[in-house]
């Protein structure tokens, strides 16, 4: 993991940091989390699961807390701003330029793999908001997958999962696993890394807590993930019209330059499926989060894959409402519903438990990066099927024996393969990795004219990655199909 880190120089000098405190309130309802919201606290964190909500206060006003709740803490500063020693390079965080380094590096060092960065438009404030583009060079359409972070300026979690998945996308694609030469060769994936310039480079000198841009026109910035143009402004509880609030929507949907770059490149690549990234809380956040009781017409499928995602990891998994609390005019909610186009299949991953708790202590980054990934794999290799891009096959026009179906894909102890056949006989199925080492084999027994199925268990010593499944007869009759092992 040493490539997750930049070694740079730590200049002394002086840091004006933040006057706000992260408080943590213990034993408050839900619904006196949307009171909270509604009188214009920045509610930082909810977690009911453990009964304890994160608010910031200024550090002046901190005896509010006990209007709040009996039963509170003053979290550690480091969790909510940057130290005076990190705030120029973020300490184990990247900053800035220490981003912009790590992706021009990548692509010099994988430069068939990566692309260098490139400019998608600027912000507020005129900094450049770039993209970069990863796929191997073979050749034909390549779904696009999506990442991006840093739309809240405060929350830098996200970015360094986008650093550490991109590094084990090019680190693994001639080796390691072969998930990796699999998502390459068959996706197009993209990372916005800081959706947010403005706000994310006002938090490295003054310490980390500004969340929004830095459009100061009507207060102190919009939020930028209140601002998409579906439901947006749909109520005052999920987005706010006081530009002084921390979830202030500005003054129309897609009033602000940061959010128009997204939403214009996103309409430009047509993702199939995307992950934005933000802190904190270890929730996995999919649509609708504008209703309480409004679901999509894919709820079955958003359920079932965070269901997996989530399985290792200690997420929880829901829409925003089920897990933290309304919001309209997000981007989650765009992707999905309001795009226009396709309905994109996106999620949020709301990363580790506090907002800088890793910029002294590079164990929580790499943790986090851990959970993560796993998730990031999986969105890559199971959204093209969804939409309809099919394993190999060597099915003829008119098939005698046919391997219809591996479920679950991916397959996590064990699978049922579901088998065709037009006769009666006795059939093999032997399991490939990607270069064609037989790694399993087993006979089905007599397959009758039909439809039946077989279990298989995956053999112990069987690692994560991408496997074929071959069934042939003694008639020489063959189907193949392929599918993912995860670990």
């Amino acid at each position: 993991m040493k490539y997750l880190f930049l070694a740079l120089a730590i200049l002394a000098f002086s840091s004006v940091v933040s006057a706000d405190r992260l408080v943590r309130l213990y034993d408050v309802s839900p619904g006196s989390v949307t009171d909270m919201i509604e009188d214009g606290y920045d509610v930082a964190n909810v977690d009911m699961r453990r009964g304890y909500v994160d608010i910031m206060l200024p550090e002046r006003q901190i005896d509010q807390a006990a209007l709040l709740s009996y039963d509170y803490e003053i979290l550690p500063r480091e969790w909510g701003e940057l130290l005076p020693e990190n705030s120029k390079g973020a300490g184990y965080y990247y900053d800035p330029e220490e981003n912009w380094e790590f992706w021009c590096s990548l692509a010099d060092n994988y430069s068939d793999l990566s692309d260098t960065p490139v400019t998608i438009g600027q912000s507020y404030e005129g900094r450049d908001i770039y993209m970069i583009r990863m796929t191997s060079p073979t050749m034909g359409y390549k779904p696009p997958i999506y990442f991006s972070s840093l739309v809240h300026a405060r929350e830098p979690g996200g970015n360094s999962v986008l650093i550490d998945f991109a590094m084990w996308l090019t680190s693994n694609y001639d080796g390691g696993d072969t998930r990796a030469a699999y998502i390459l060769d068959n996706t197009t994936v993209y990372f916005v890394p800081i959706g947010n310039p403005d706000g994310y480079a006002y938090n490295m000198p003054n310490g980390g807590m500004h969340r929004k841009n830095m459009n100061y026109t009507l207060g102190d910035g919009v939020d930028l993930n209140r601002n998409w143009g579906y439901m947006w402004g749909y109520d005052d509880t999920g987005s706010s019209p006081n530009p002084n609030d921390p979830t202030y929507r500005g003054t129309s949907a897609f009033s602000e330059p940061e959010t128009q770059v997204q939403r214009d490149f996103i309409l430009d690549i047509e993702p199939i499926a995307a992950m934005n990234y933000h802190s904190s809380g270890k929730w996995l956040i999919y649509p609708y989060g504008y209703d309480y009781n409004t679901y999509t017409p894919d709820q079955s499928t958003f359920v079932g894959w965070s269901a997996v995602m989530t399985a290792d990891n200690g997420y929880t998994s829901g829409t925003c409402p089920e897990c933290l609390y309304p919001v309209n005019g997000d981007q989650n909610d765009w992707m999905y519903g309001g795009n226009g186009e396709q309905a994109i299949m996106v999620f949020t991953p709301e990363v580790g438990t506090s907002f800088w708790g890793g910029q002294n202590d590079s164990s929580v980054i790499v943790d986090n990066c851990a959970d993560c990934r796993p998730m990031n794999i999986f969105i890559c290799m199971t959204a093209p099927g969804f939409v309809g891009i099919s394993g190999e096959s060597e099915v003829g026009i008119e098939p005698i024996l046919v391997l219809n179906s591996i479920c679950p894909n991916p397959v996590i102890s064990s699978a049922s393969f579901t088998i065709t056949s037009s006769g009666s006989s006795n059939a093999d199925v032997t399991i490939y990795d990607t270069v064609g080492r037989i790694v399993d084999s087993f006979e089905t027994g007599s397959v009758t004219g039909g439809t039946s199925s077989l279990i298989w268990a995956i053999p112990d010593e069987m690692p994560a990655g991408v496997y074929t499944a071959r069934i042939s007869d003694a008639a020489g009759n063959c189907d193949s199909r392929r599918f993912t092992v995860m670990r």
